[in-house]
């Protein structure tokens, strides 16, 4: 129950800090070379949340899964490693 809720909020803070990034401007842009430090505004404030949000649903994401006993998509995975062959072929 709590690990769809959460996974939810994981993916909607992702969404978001995606389109919160890409509506920043750009930090090296020409008019900005010689001016002073930016005021950190609301834009930058609003992703460094979501940014702490997606740090605490992906740890939060973690214990749940460790605590069910769920297993990894590699931990099912059959794959063999190759034999290694002398490189003389005997």
């Amino acid at each position: 129950m709590y690990y769809n809720i959460i996974l939810v909020i994981h993916f909607i803070a992702c969404i978001l800090l995606i389109l919160s990034v890409l509506m920043q401007s750009g930090k090296g842009s020409a008019e900005n070379i010689f001016s002073g430090p930016t005021a950190f505004n609301f834009l930058n404030r609003f992703t460094a949340v979501v940014a702490v949000i997606i740090f605490c649903t992906s740890i939060s994401l973690t214990v749940i899964t460790a605590n069910r006993g769920m297993s990894s998509v590699v931990d099912d995975s059959n794959i063999s490693m190759p034999v290694k062959t002398p490189a003389n072929g005997k």
